[in-house]
């Protein structure tokens, strides 16, 4: 039984981003410079308020504050659990090096793009540290909004045509989510988190439960990019500029699959899916996106968008690795939230690199990019061999997770599925790294520097994670220690 404590800090950490607003109003024209010193502070402050929890979240112990009763039985309230604590610390971590990437990368409308970030980032923190479904889905909108000035960022028609599709699928995908959660109040009676089941078969028929459980997973199947309800985000990466892309795969996208893993954990329970017999459908559903995800990323030539569609069958680890209703698929799934943060922020903020220095981003013309940009193409190489399961990476600790997680739910034959999307992420990896460094081309030339320093050091930051996670995998205060208490406490 965990212990529970009252305190304000989870109020104060959502919305201490705030201050970048503070300082764009009053700097935001006048004195730039000091603009975005509040930009990047805000985001340090909450990573600063968020680290010293650490130690009470490995012991279990949750944090709750009550802000406000909308109606009777429905508030909105926040609650710092293992849980949410592991969301924050990824997404708060991310996005201060996606914010200092961004000091190099964006030299147009920069007011409006510090602001929307750092609202992005407080709604993102709102969600993970929601204490009911009701408060979840508020912060879950607010980022969905919030995010669509980032995907149109560069007001090209290319980038309007994406930010326009996003915002359909995604409002789409919040009014299924709202069925859900007034469903959920109705039979169930209550919206709150516990960290187990609130919803069972003693308030609702079976079919009623396989409802509001399908509801769910088509409403926050849209953000974690579950097929068919993808089509956003092959679009809204390649437009996006690449610090917010890198935020839109390694944090939007795995804020949908933190709204699945909450009903997973806190409205039904693993106990009572197997019951439902939702495992094997959701485990097929993943496994089509994994291998059609990479079918499509091998035929993009534009690196983004192949970017992209990697993105689209990476998050489906983590489905699949819930779905087997097993411990070590689930440590699998939940190990991949980080691994695949890290590894795809390092491939995004790379391109980024590469197309900001060389102009190009069809993966054809990427000949002698090893030569030229030596320290990219080494953390792009790094990201690209962890996404195809090499040992010694962040992607081979999840592959390994999932593969004993399968055999310990008596499905071994999805081994197969992680053994093909190994080899299909080296068909569309393998020749960009072979002509990078094989082949000579237009960028054979070295540049000096090599880009700016606030957009290399986020990028060898995060490739060096690639590595810490796969190699020092249960060094205290990494992931695996936080994922350990949380899958304790489920199963």
């Amino acid at each position: 039984m965990s212990r529970q404590t009252s305190s304000v800090l989870p109020v104060i950490i959502v919305f201490a981003p705030w201050l970048a607003l503070a300082g764009a109003a009053a700097w935001g024209r006048s004195r730039p410079r000091l603009a975005k010193a509040f930009y990047v502070g805000s985001t340090v402050l909450a990573l600063g308020l968020i680290l010293p929890l650490y130690g009470r979240a490995l012991d279990g112990v949750v944090t709750k504050q009550h802000l406000v009763e909308v109606v009777t039985g429905i508030s909105i309230s926040f609650r710092i659990d293992t849980l949410g604590f592991y969301f924050a610390i990824l997404l708060s971590f991310l996005w201060l090096l996606a914010t200092i990437f961004s000091l190099g990368y964006i030299h147009e409308r920069e007011t409006r793009y510090y602001c929307f970030l750092a609202l992005n980032l407080s709604f993102c923190l709102g969600v993970a540290f929601s204490a009911n479904m009701f408060t979840l889905f508020i912060f879950y909108e607010l980022m969905s909004l919030c995010t669509y000035p980032l995907i149109i960022h560069d007001e090209t028609e290319q980038a309007r045509r994406a930010g326009l599709k996003y915002l359909v699928y995604s409002i789409s995908a919040g009014a299924v989510i709202l069925a859900g959660v007034v469903l959920q109040f109705f039979y169930g009676g209550t919206l709150e988190f516990t960290g187990h089941a609130t919803l069972t078969m003693a308030d609702a028929s079976k079919s009623v439960l396989l409802v509001i459980f399908s509801i769910y997973m088509l409403g926050f199947g849209v953000k974690a990019c579950i097929m068919p309800l993808h089509g956003w985000v092959p679009d809204a990466h390649p437009a996006a500029p690449a610090p917010a892309s890198a935020l839109l795969s390694g944090v939007i996208l795995k804020i949908g699959a933190f709204g699945i893993i909450r009903v997973l954990f806190d409205v039904f329970g693993i106990r009572q899916l197997r019951v439902l017999g939702v495992s094997l459908p959701m485990l097929y559903v993943a496994s089509f996106t994994i291998i059609v995800g990479s079918l499509f990323a091998i035929t993009q030539t534009d690196l983004k968008r192949r970017l992209a569609y990697s993105s689209v069958a990476q998050v489906s680890y983590i489905i699949l690795g819930l779905f087997l209703l097993a411990p070590d698929g689930a440590m699998g799934g939940l190990l991949q939230v980080a691994n695949h943060a890290f590894m795809k922020a390092t491939l995004f903020l790379c391109s980024g690199i590469i197309i900001h220095e060389t102009g190009k981003r069809d993966v054809r013309q990427l000949e002698g990019t090893g030569s030229k940009l030596p320290l990219t193409m080494m953390a792009f190489s790094v990201a690209a061999l962890g996404m195809m399961g090499v040992p010694a990476t962040a992607g081979f600790i999840t592959k390994w997770e999932l593969g004993v997680g399968c055999v310990q739910a008596h499905r071994p034959y999805f081994i197969a599925v992680l053994l093909i999307s190994s080899l299909l992420n080296a068909v569309y990896f393998l020749p960009i790294i072979y002509a990078a460094y094989f082949k000579e081309g237009s960028a054979g030339e070295r540049l000096r520097p090599e880009t700016k320093p606030t957009m290399l050091v986020p990028v060898l930051i995060t490739g060096a994670f690639v590595l810490i996670l796969g190699i020092f995998v249960t060094v205290p205060g990494l992931p695996y220690s936080l994922v350990k208490v949380i899958v304790s406490a489920v199963f």
